[in-house]
C-alpha cells in the first residue's frame, strides 16, 4: 500500500489476516495522492488503536469490514468506509463452496443474509445461516457445524483463523472488486475531507485577518459564522452569538430580509449605536435555493478615511472627477436618456464625443462617465483646447524632453496624456484643436503612444479620449477645418446634451440646488416659490445652465435688498428679445444640419414631437 506524505490525506484500513493479504495483494493504485495505511489486529485491539490515531490527528477516514466496521461506526468520529458484501460476492462464495459440498454454512456478523433461500433454490444446495458477536460465538458455530458433518463455511477474516486445524474448509465471502469499491470510496472522501479542510483554514485566515466585519446566518438567521472585525464593531465575542437570532444580536444587519427576498443589498448605510456602517447583504444561493445570508460590513469612518487618501493624492495634481451620472440633475426625459446613454458608454472603452451648446454640461458627463467606468480609481485630466495658445498646448499635452525649448523645465515634463495613463483625457472645445495638433492627437488615438516635444522615444499610453464641442464639427470637416479620420476616431460613440430650453421641466430642481447653495438665509417654502416662478420657464436660456446659475448668483447678490418678485423681473427685463429664441434658432439649424434635414430624426434628437418642430420652424420663418 502507498505511503505517502504526512501532508496527504490518511486512509487507516482496520483488517485481519485474510483480509489483509487481499489487500496487500490488491497492488491498489488510488486515483488521488493519499497515504494508505493497512493495520492488522484482533477485534478486541481495534478501538484502542482507532481512538489513538484519532485523537493524534494521524487518520481522515477509517475503513474496514463486517464486526470491525460495526465495532468502529459506533466509536469514532471520523468517516468510516464499510468493505460490502455484494450479491454477486455471495453467489461466487456458494459456487465455490458447491464445489466441496452441497450443504454450506454462513456465518455473518450479527444480522444474517435476507433472501438467501432463492439462492440455495438456484444453486440446488443447503444454506445454513449464523451469526456471530464475538470469536466464541464463531468456535461454538464451527464445532456444531462440525458435528453436522458440514464440510464447508463462508465467512470473514475471523472464521479464517478460528477455523485452524478444523476438517472444515474456509472461503473468504470478501472480494477484491468489492476491496477496490471500497478503497475507491474511501480516497474520494479523504480527498474531498482535505480539500475542505484546506478550504475552510484559507476561509479561517480571511475571516481572520479581513479588515471587513463578516457575520454569516443559516436560512433560519442563525449566526453560524462571525469574525473579529465583526467582533469589535458590534462588541460582542463569537462564543456569545454563534447560534443566536441575527435579529437579536445585531437588527440592522436585516439578513432575514435578504433571505426572504434573495436580492442582494449593497452599501447600505446602518447604524450600530453610535457609530454607522456601510454594509453589504447577500443571499447564499445553492442549486436556487436560499441557504442563508452574509453581510460585510465596515465603520464608515474607515471608509471616508481611505477615500480621502486617494482624493488628497489625486487632488493635489488636480486630476479626479467630481460629477457622478446620478448627480447630474434632471427628471426630464431628454435628460434621463443622455444619463442612460452616458451609463452605457461609460462601461465601453471607445472614445466618446459629446456634443451640445455651451454651457449645457459636457464636462459633468465626461467626469460622470468616467466615474462610472472602468478607469474610475484612475486620473481625470481635463483641458480646454480654445483656453490655451496652440504652441502652449502642444507641451502641455504631449509633454516635453528637457532642453527641448528655451525655458523647459529640467529633467523635462511628461503631458497630460502621459499623466493619464489608465485613466481618461477630456478635451473640451476640441474643434479649437489646430491641424497639426490634431495629427499628433490622431496618433495617440490610433498608436497609443505619445512622443514628447524635443524626445525620441515613443511612449505607451492607455487612455479613454473624452472630447467635447459646441459646434457642428462634420461641418468642419467638410469645410476642411477639422481631419475627418480624427472625427471617426472621436464618434465613435456620440453623446448629445440637450439644451435647456428643451428640457424646462428641469429648470425648478436647478434653481433651488442653486438657490440652496448661495442663498442660505431662504427657507424651503421660499425657494420652492422661487423655483416656480414664471419667468424661468418663459426664457430660452441660449446661455443654457451656465446662464441660469448666473442669473442665480445675480438674485443671490441683491435678494436681501429687494422683493423677490420686483428683483426677478428686473433680472429678467434686461434680456433683449433677441436673446430669448435666437438660441433656440441656432440648436434647431444645428440638428437638422446634423441629420440632412430629415424632419423626424431632428425631432427625435430634440426630444420634441414632429408636430411640436414644424411649428417652430413656422414660428422662426425657418424654410429647412
Amino acid at each position: 500500500m502507498q505511503e505517502g506524505s504526512n501532508n496527504e490525506p490518511t486512509i487507516a484500513v482496520f483488517s485481519y489476516h485474510a483480509l489483509t493479504s487481499l489487500i496487500n495483494r490488491l497492488q491498489y493504485e488510488a486515483p488521488h495522492p493519499v497515504r494508505i495505511l493497512v493495520i492488522d489486529c484482533m477485534l478486541k485491539d481495534v478501538l484502542e488503536k482507532a481512538k489513538s490515531m484519532e485523537e493524534n490527528g494521524e487518520v481522515d477516514v477509517y475503513l474496514s469490514a463486517g464486526g470491525t466496521a460495526k465495532l468502529l461506526s459506533s466509536n469514532i468520529s471520523n468517516p468510516l468506509v464499510e468493505i460490502k458484501v455484494t450479491g454477486f460476492d455471495i453467489l461466487a462464495a456458494l459456487k465455490e463452496a458447491k464445489q466441496y459440498s452441497d450443504t454450506v454454512g454462513l456465518i455473518t456478523y450479527e444480522s444474517k443474509i435476507p433472501h438467501l433461500e432463492n439462492l440455495s433454490d438456484l444453486l440446488n444446495i443447503t444454506i445454513k445461516q449464523f451469526t456471530y458477536q464475538h470469536l466464541s460465538d464463531i468456535e461454538e458455530t464451527l464445532n456444531q457445524l462440525q458435528k453436522e458433518g458440514v464440510k464447508v463455511v463462508i465467512g470473514g477474516s475471523f472464521l479464517q483463523e478460528v477455523i485452524g486445524q478444523r476438517e472444515i474448509k474456509g472461503i473468504f465471502i470478501y472480494s477484491s472488486d468489492g476491496v477496490t469499491r471500497a478503497l475507491d470510496t474511501a480516497v474520494q472522501i479523504a480527498f474531498s475531507k482535505k480539500l475542505e479542510a484546506r478550504k475552510a483554514e484559507e476561509l479561517r485566515a480571511i475571516l481572520a485577518f479581513s479588515y471587513e466585519g463578516i457575520i454569516a446566518v443559516d436560512r433560519n438567521g442563525l449566526i453560524t459564522v462571525i469574525n473579529s472585525s465583526a467582533e469589535k464593531i458590534i462588541g460582542t465575542t463569537q462564543h456569545k452569538v454563534l447560534g443566536q437570532s441575527i435579529t437579536k444580536i445585531f437588527p440592522t444587519a436585516k439578513l432575514t430580509k435578504v433571505i426572504q427576498s434573495r436580492i442582494p443589498e449593497l452599501n447600505q448605510i446602518e447604524s450600530i449605536g453610535n457609530s454607522q456602517i456601510v454594509i453589504n447583504r447577500i443571499p447564499i444561493l445553492v442549486n436556487a435555493k436560499v441557504m442563508g445570508a452574509v453581510a460585510t460590513f465596515q465603520n464608515i469612518g474607515i471608509i471616508q478615511e481611505a477615500e480621502e487618501n486617494i482624493r488628497k493624492s489625486l487632488y493635489k495634481k488636480g486630476f479626479v472627477a467630481k460629477t457622478f451620472i446620478k448627480d447630474i440633475i434632471g427628471t426630464s426625459d431628454q435628460i434621463q436618456k443622455a444619463k442612460r446613454e452616458a451609463f452605457l458608454y461609460a462601461k465601453n472603452p471607445s472614445s466618446v464625443l459629446i456634443t451640445g451648446e455651451s454651457g449645457t454640461g459636457k464636462e459633468l458627463f465626461a467626469q460622470g462617465i468616467h466615474n462610472a467606468g472602468l478607469r474610475f480609481r484612475h486620473p481625470f485630466v481635463a483641458i480646454n483646447c480654445a483656453a490655451i495658445p496652440d504652441n502652449l498646448l502642444e507641451s502641455e499635452l504631449f509633454g516635453y524632453e528637457e532642453g527641448a525649448f528655451t525655458g523647459a523645465k529640467k529633467g523635462g515634463k511628461p503631458g497630460l496624456f502621459e499623466l493619464a495613463h489608465e485613466g481618461t483625457v477630456f478635451l473640451d472645445e476640441i474643434g479649437e484643436l489646430s491641424m497639426s495638433l490634431q495629427s499628433r492627437l490622431l496618433r495617440v488615438l490610433e498608436e497609443h503612444e505619445v512622443l514628447r516635444i524635443g524626445g525620441d522615444h515613443i511612449r505607451s499610453v492607455n487612455i479613454q479620449v473624452i472630447s467635447a464641442t459646441n459646434q457642428d464639427l462634420w461641418e468642419m470637416t467638410v469645410n476642411g477645418n477639422f481631419r475627418k479620420d480624427l472625427y471617426y476616431r472621436l464618434n465613435v460613440l456620440e453623446l448629445h446634451l440637450p439644451p435647456l430650453r428643451v428640457r424646462k421641466t428641469d429648470i425648478p430642481l436647478l434653481v433651488k440646488k442653486f438657490l440652496s447653495e448661495m442663498c442660505h438665509d431662504l427657507t424651503g417654502k421660499e425657494i420652492e416659490e422661487i423655483s416656480q416662478h414664471s419667468v424661468f420657464r418663459d426664457y430660452n436660456w441660449p446661455g443654457n445652465i451656465r446662464e441660469l446659475r448666473n442669473i442665480i448668483e445675480r438674485f443671490a447678490a441683491l435678494y436681501k435688498e429687494a422683493g423677490y418678485e420686483d428683483l426677478l423681473l428686473s433680472l429678467f427685463e434686461r434680456l433683449t428679445p433677441a436673446e430669448l429664441c435666437s438660441g433656440e434658432q441656432e440648436e434647431l439649424n444645428r440638428v437638422l444640419n446634423s441629420v440632412q434635414g430629415k424632419k423626424n430624426e431632428a425631432a427625435k434628437k430634440l426630444g420634441i414631437s414632429r408636430t411640436t418642430l414644424w411649428r417652430k420652424l413656422k414660428e422662426y420663418n425657418n424654410t429647412f
